[in-house]
């Protein structure tokens, strides 16, 4: 039986990006751009695959359905803090390893589950520490227009964009709503007041499309849509 709970610390102690879950390797983790094994990990087969899919599933019967459908499937997981493993292993535990979530998803190959998780870190960096220019930050304060934020994979996209929202929460006193599919970053309201909604199937949007629809009839002065 696989220990995700084990690979996951694995994950936050080493600031890796990202999780690979795929059979016929050992859990691989993405660190400074880098693919490397987790060296005493055992080599996934087919069963640890599906076993891994159930985890995250839990069956919940709409998920399994999409997979089923589509062959993906896009989630968040919260990870939360083992007792045991405070108790027996890490005194610091509560402080590194409460509430670490991860944006997720599930594919085929060769009609076996493929898993790839992306570490979301528990606190936004200061827009100052991104490295992107002051000009950014400013644009968000314009009483109209259209922002885009582009790049390839793991370039910063989301934490830039929830930088941004961030800016706009902390200074001025706005509506932000923002569609998501999954929410990764979890923000509390302070001076702006923030709605998130997730989008999908059992979610609190159906789709886009219907989401968009229904902001035009709640009051937003921020709308955020965020696609991968």
């Amino acid at each position: 039986m696989i220990n995700l709970d084990k690979i996951f610390i694995e994950a936050i102690e080493r600031n890796a990006s990202d999780i690979h879950l795929v059979e016929g390797r050992k859990p691989m983790l993405r660190v400074t751009r880098v693919l490397e094994e987790i060296e005493d990990e055992k080599v996934l087969d087919e069963e640890d695959m599906y076993e891994i899919y159930d985890f995250f599933v839990r069956g919940q019967i709409d998920k399994d359905e999409e997979y089923k459908l589509t062959k993906r499937l896009d989630f968040s997981y919260k990870f939360e803090k083992d007792e045991e493993y405070k108790l027996t292993k890490k005194l610091d535990f509560s402080y590194k390893f409460d509430n670490v979530r991860f944006r997720g998803n599930i594919s085929s190959a060769d009609d076996v589950p493929v898993v790839t998780l992306r570490l979301i870190k528990n606190e936004l960096p200061a827009f100052e520490d991104l490295g992107v220019p002051d000009v950014v930050r400013r644009t968000i304060y314009q009483p109209n227009g259209l922002i885009l934020v582009t790049g390839k994979t793991n370039s910063g996209k989301t934490t830039t964009l929830n930088a941004l929202i961030d800016e706009v929460n902390k200074n001025e006193k706005k509506k932000i709503l923002s569609l998501e599919k999954p929410i990764e970053y979890k923000h509390v309201s302070k001076k702006s007041l923030i709605v998130q909604k997730e989008v999908g199937r059992g979610k609190d949007v159906l789709s886009y499309k219907d989401g968009v629809k229904n902001a035009l009839r709640e009051d937003c002065d921020i709308l955020v849509i965020r696609r991968d």
